[in-house]
């Protein structure tokens, strides 16, 4: 049965993406965010709306408009951005999400999904990573990820909202923030193919997990539509890649040989990459809803490298 999707952070590059896997199954989609446009064009269809999670009117006059039952949680501040306006992170990242579950039980959602992050490990971690591990974040942004993980889980627990979470590798993408932290992993493919060179501020031996857009939103919507009985926990991880930044500048070598790649870490980026998980436990993933990725490094850049070669400018159709 379609439902009414809300998505906030609906201008981003997941969002958006997003809005073309879930539209042909006839799914109402609002997405909200504070810029006047998304970074690519959603679904035909798609109503876009400028607003503030952080405004309990908004969200009622929202909620009492469109009656959505189902909210995707995607707007925060990132990385770098969290970093610099501790304040605006604080506000925008827990006090947005603190609101929306408050809206959610308000106007009896039906299933909240919140995608957190990598960035909610730090500090000295085992590889694989299992699901309960405990969280350190060495950044903000990975503290505000690493709350709201149990925010949701309380709200489960207490209140009965379906509260799904995934926690998402570094993504590659062509539509990747340049202000996050995890962007070099794809603007290395970008720039390779655009402008001939790329200078990587993460060491060679940088190796956190990664995951192609397509594996990701592949796995998005099987949490989003597995049964609930099915599932055993409301937070899970998902491994896809992992390999390291010099892995992935010969990756680009053999399809681009004349690229000038060079690493020139910065300490403050290096660290905080190299604090975060190499590999995922999913053990609990494959088993609840039969998460499986499809690429590999190799299969990942040739068809990231094909599409950007393609589409001179970003496109939806991944």
């Amino acid at each position: 049965m379609p439902d009414t999707y809300l998505i906030t952070g609906g201008a981003g590059n997941l969002a958006c993406h997003l809005t073309h896997e879930l539209a042909p199954r006839g799914h109402e989609i609002i997405l909200l965010d504070i810029v006047e446009q998304p970074v690519i064009d959603p679904a035909p269809g798609c109503k876009y709306l400028r607003g503030d999670t952080t405004s309990n009117n908004t969200l009622d006059d929202i909620f009492n408009t469109y009656r959505p039952n189902v909210i995707v949680h995607f707007a925060s501040l990132l990385s770098s951005r969290s970093e610099e306006d501790r304040s605006l992170a604080w506000q925008v990242n827990m006090n947005g999400a603190f609101k929306l579950f408050e809206a959610a039980i308000r106007h009896n959602v039906r299933q909240f999904f919140f995608p957190s992050s990598v960035a909610a490990f730090g500090g000295e971690l085992i590889n694989p990573v299992p699901e309960d591990c405990p969280q350190w974040p060495d950044g903000l942004y990975g503290v505000t990820k690493m709350a709201i993980e149990r925010l949701g889980t309380y709200y489960h627990r207490r209140h009965g909202l379906d509260f799904r979470c995934l926690r998402v590798p570094i993504v590659i993408s062509p539509q990747a923030h340049p202000g996050a932290a995890s962007a070099y992993a794809s603007l290395a493919f970008i720039q390779a193919v655009r402008s001939g060179h790329f200078t990587f501020k993460v060491r060679p031996t940088s190796c956190p997990a990664l995951i192609y857009v397509k594996d990701l939103l592949q796995g998005m919507l099987q949490l989003l539509e597995a049964p609930r009985e099915r599932l055993s926990r409301e937070v899970y991880n998902v491994q896809a890649l992992s390999p390291t930044a010099e892995q992935i500048a010969g990756v680009i070598h053999q399809h681009l040989p004349n690229v000038e790649l060079r690493f020139e870490p910065e300490q403050q980026i290096a660290d905080l990459i190299d604090s975060w998980p190499i590999v995922f436990d999913d053990t609990m993933a494959q088993r609840d809803w039969n998460w499986r990725a499809i690429y590999n490094l190799e299969t990942m850049a040739d068809d990231f490298i094909e599409f950007l070669q393609r589409e001179p400018t970003t496109s939806p159709e991944l």
